[in-house]
């Protein structure tokens, strides 16, 4: 019998376990669609996180220029959050003056942006010493047919690389002229080499981080990183960057000693010679005429902050103390280079080198645009041309007189460049001193800033770090005015409040010219709001001086149409004998105020004394029904009767 035999299936190399199934390989085709899909796993998360923040609205608006809110809804203005960009380890931030500028550009218009940091932004003062506001109000006294408009968008604290972030919003408003005072914040202002708020000292990494930044997701994440490090900040260097009792000039500070050409010091000359090159070339390139300013500090009443010595450098308080002996030895003109030379030494960085001015004037010749010697208009106001406190409120703060003397820098440099126009009217152009006399600044102004510059003079780096800052605690108000700056400083009232205040309590003692200076104050602190020309023009009323009412009177009505403004423009010009214009004011006063008795009355005598008399008897019967015992409306109806028989 034959052996059966059996086939047996040859054993796979590797034994499958028990229960597993083979899985087919994955398509190539497949699997690279797979793959991009799972690549844009995390793209997708990013794009659905920008989605869900815009949505909420994460950080606010940002843009430089907003729509004003109610009755300005016409203007556009400067967002007061804008510094938000720059500032992300402060709790507080600055913000730019609250100037207004037409959404719609008349075709008369002319429309100037300035550009800049602290002394920009007029500090210590309110907007009415901005060196903008006034030149704003002497260019359109040049220019009567046109439209001015100054738009200052300075803020404390920043530096080139704002102006270099603004610079493309700014040109988009339709720019006629940009003008520039900047270069003191290159180091300690936001995003400076040597600043708390830093990132660096690479240019083009600053740059990228100011595009980046109009994404909602780049700036969640900023301000994730931000927190990290004031909590840092707090934990190891005991909260110096969120200190609420510092100044913003100190909290700004990062990095303190920086030697006259150190590596660091380099980077900042470096940053503001690139930076202002871009905005010139960004400007030019666009048509907007630009014009930029030489910086100014005080040398001679200011000593070195730090001073520190090299291989190659001299300490900067011995050559101080140099200097202040050759000036008094009667040798002025090398004091001065002396003094100057003493301040670029100075390693604590509040002030901008000698060297920033050759950069800005180099730039200027090589692109062909004009500079302001802003040097030469101090020097020529100081003693001996040694700039120190005659000008100047500390280190770098023009006092009342410098800004004046600023804004006629500007204005000087306009009229001889041919700005606004080829043709200026020299019949109207005024001294700078016409202004300074006749310009809106009281006690409480001075007030205000003299305790703003106490306080910051109270704190670093003007006193040790360990040292309380007592300026609000000794403190002793003398005036009226004096108690108002301290209660603005201390309770949750601005400024304008103050000057009303201040007002409302000369008006109650009867000082009716006091309390018009409060109001013509306030014109120049908020030119495009309509209560305060009222306010002034009703306290000169008040003081029987009519005539000087009638100015402010005429200038409301550009803003608001009023009956107020009306009945007293009536009134003035009834008492001048110009009688059919005083009868159209009255009638549009009428209109809008109808029971008002005193311009019932008012309208009433003016119809007699234009030959309309049944119109005057009528308005007379409108009266009696107002207020029958109306003063004088019995004498007038008897004339009137008289005149039928």
């Amino acid at each position: 019998m034959e052996k059966s035999t059996t086939k047996t299936k040859a054993k796979p190399a590797k034994a499958r376990r028990a229960g597993q199934t083979s899985v087919p390989a994955l398509d190539p085709t497949k699997k690279k669609i797979f793959t991009f899909f799972a690549a844009c796993i995390p793209l997708l998360f990013f794009v659905l996180l920008e989605v869900g923040l815009r949505l909420v609205n994460y950080g606010g608006n940002l843009e430089l220029f907003i729509e004003a809110p109610g009755e300005y809804s016409d203007y556009y203005m400067c967002n007061p959050s804008v510094a938000r960009r720059y500032f992300f380890m402060q709790n507080t931030v600055p913000d730019p003056p609250n100037d207004l500028f037409l959404k719609e550009k008349t075709p008369n218009g002319y429309r100037i942006f300035v550009v800049g940091g602290s002394t920009t932004a007029g500090y210590p003062y309110a907007n009415n010493i901005l060196f903008s506001r006034i030149l704003q109000f002497r260019l359109q006294d040049v220019f009567p047919d046109k439209k001015i408009e100054v738009v200052n968008t300075a803020m404390t604290a920043v530096n080139t690389y704002t102006i270099l972030d603004f610079i493309d919003e700014i040109i988009a408003h339709k720019a006629d002229a940009i003008l520039v005072y900047s270069g003191h914040n290159e180091f300690y202002g936001a995003l400076g080499a040597a600043s708390s708020e830093s990132l660096g000292r690479f240019r083009g990494f600053v740059k990228l981080y100011l595009k980046l930044q109009q994404a909602k997701t780049f700036l969640f994440m900023r301000d994730v990183v931000g927190l990290l490090r004031k909590w840092l900040s707090d934990l190891l260097y005991e909260g110096d960057v969120t200190k609420p009792s510092a100044t913003l000039m100190e909290r700004m500070v990062g990095e303190q000693t920086i030697p006259l050409h150190s590596p660091i010091y380099q980077v900042g000359r470096q940053q503001f010679e690139g930076n202002l090159r871009d905005i010139v070339n960004k400007a030019k390139e666009a048509g907007v005429r630009v014009i930029v300013s030489e910086l100014v500090s005080n040398i001679r009443d200011m000593k070195p902050f730090l001073s520190v010595s090299t291989d190659s450098l001299p300490p900067a308080e011995e050559v101080y103390r140099h200097a202040a002996q050759l000036e008094r030895e009667g040798k002025f003109e090398l004091a001065k280079k002396t003094y100057t030379r003493a301040k670029d030494l100075d390693a604590l960085r509040f002030r901008a080198t000698e060297e920033f001015n050759v950069v800005l004037r180099r730039i200027a010749e090589e692109i062909e645009i004009p500079v302001v010697p802003m040097k030469s208009y101090f020097e020529k106001a100081s003693p001996h041309g040694l700039i120190g406190n005659n000008l100047i409120l500390e280190h770098l703060h023009p006092n009342i007189d410098g800004y004046f003397m600023m804004a006629d820098a500007f204005f000087d440099v306009m009229h001889e460049e041919g700005f606004v126009s080829e043709r200026w009217d020299s019949r109207r152009i005024h001294p700078e001193a016409y202004y300074r006399e006749n310009w809106g600044i009281t006690e409480l102004d001075k007030s205000y800033a003299d305790l703003r510059i106490k306080i910051l003079k109270g704190n670093w780096p003007f006193k040790p770090k360990s040292v309380p800052n007592r300026a609000l605690i000794d403190y002793e108000p003398r005036t009226k005015a004096d108690s108002i700056a301290l209660k603005v400083w201390i309770e949750d009232i601005n400024l304008e409040r103050g000057h009303v205040q201040l007002a409302e309590h000369y008006e109650k003692l009867g000082q009716f010219d006091k309390a018009y200076k409060e109001y013509k104050s306030l014109i120049y602190i908020t030119p495009h709001n309509v209560s305060p020309y009222l306010r002034a023009a009703h306290m000169l009323i008040k003081a029987r001086k009519l005539n000087a009412a009638l100015p402010y009177l005429r200038k409301s009505l550009e803003l608001e149409d009023t009956a107020f403004a009306n009945k007293w423009i009536g009134q003035i010009l009834l008492d001048r004998g110009l009688t059919k214009t005083a009868l159209l004011r009255l009638e549009k006063a009428a209109k809008i105020r109808p029971q008002d008795a005193q311009l019932i009355y008012n309208l009433s005598g003016a119809y007699a004394l234009n030959g309309q008399f049944e119109k005057a008897k009528k308005t007379l019967k409108r009266l009696e029904k107002l207020q029958p015992d109306f003063p004088g409306a019995q004498d007038l109806k008897r004339q009137l009767d008289s005149l039928n028989k």
